[in-house]
């Protein structure tokens, strides 16, 4: 009687991403795909509103138009209904992206090494072959990884919305943090430093909850003073009026497209400035002019602003300001795992 020899058995399916990467994976696939869910999310809306708005600017002949140039002030009504209907979520939808940075750093960076501390189960990972600095690498890398792909996807599109409704919203500065930090390169880099920043402070801080509600404080503080420095990244551009005040001289474009709220005030007859806050009073007008007048003032006024130029350089310095930062965090939280004593274990 013959025998038929058994079959080997089919080697066991792995999967397909192994090692560190894939443990890191399973252990933050909760955060990771709420966030897939929420971009895509948020991608879709962006997709959505700005198709809607498109089709309206170019089926009312507005598309590459402006209220400030001429001829498209018969459009008044048209520029109206795009300011009531698109400005909010427009403007609403930035603020969320924003949010995102913060987000990251909160609910990926800080847990990412203070939960291991906090449980203890560092010790595991540090009694194997793996290493301290290729664990600390994998950790950081595939969240750092994932936050980098949502926000320059979500940065992109926003940009893209932006970009079509910055002539029928003259009134929204580009330099505020809503557009600007939720455009262009500023806002991956803030992403990544905001991540690193709770991935540090979850080390130094190695308790979950309190690493957390430490991120959110100082990524509202890396936030704020952003916004506070940027004024200062360049030197403004001083435009100048005629010897009787008006700025007719000026291309309205200046203005309109300008991101303003810079100094001003009049000139000298040598042409020192002189700024209008020196010599508000509690007088009024007249004290004003007085205050001026005593000064040397004479009518030719200025003002300091940032023009439509200055948008993508301030975008790169921010943004090279930032992953400065966030290389330094990545390697500040490299070096404190490699050199942090072990923790033996007591019976």
């Amino acid at each position: 009687m013959n025998t038929v020899p058994a079959r080997p058995a089919a080697p066991r399916e792995h999967p397909p991403v192994r090692g560190l990467l894939w443990l890191v994976g399973r252990q933050h696939r909760a955060a990771l795909c709420a966030g897939l869910v929420l971009v895509a999310a948020v991608a879709a809306y962006i997709l959505w509103m700005r198709a809607d708005m498109v089709g309206y600017l170019r089926a009312h002949g507005i598309e590459d138009c402006a209220q400030w140039r001429a001829g498209c002030g018969p459009h008044s009504e048209a520029y109206a209904h795009v300011h009531r209907a698109y400005r909010d979520p427009l403007l609403n939808t930035g603020r969320l992206i924003l949010a995102l940075p913060a987000l990251a750093g909160v609910f990926l960076g800080a847990p990412l090494f203070a939960r291991e501390l906090e449980s203890g189960t560092y010790r595991l990972m540090w009694s194997q072959s793996v290493g301290r600095v290729r664990w600390a690498v994998a950790k950081l890398a595939l969240p750092a990884a994932a936050v980098l792909a949502g926000t320059t996807a979500l940065s992109a599109l926003y940009t893209w919305w932006w970009r079509a409704a910055r002539l029928a919203l003259p009134d929204v500065a580009w330099g505020t943090a809503v557009p600007f930090d939720t455009t262009g390169p500023a806002q991956v880099a803030l992403a990544a430093l905001l991540f690193f920043l709770g991935a540090a402070i979850g080390l130094l801080l190695p308790r979950t909850l309190p690493a957390m509600a430490a991120t959110l404080a100082a990524g509202a503080g890396a936030q704020y003073g952003l916004d506070t420095l940027r004024p200062h990244l360049m030197p403004r551009t001083t435009v100048v009026s005629d010897a009787t005040g008006d700025f007719g001289r000026v291309p309205d474009e200046v203005f309109h497209t300008s991101w303003r709220g810079g100094p001003l005030g009049q000139l000298t007859p040598s042409g020192a400035k002189i700024p209008l806050e020196r010599c508000l009073s509690a007088d009024g007008g007249s004290g004003t002019e007085n205050c001026l007048a005593r000064l040397g003032a004479t009518r030719r006024a200025y003002e300091e602003l940032h023009p439509a130029g200055h948008y993508w350089p301030l975008q790169w310095i921010q943004a090279g300001i930032c992953l400065s930062a966030a290389a330094a965090l990545a390697a500040f939280c490299v070096w404190w795992v490699r050199r942090r004593p072990a923790v033996k274990e007591t019976a």
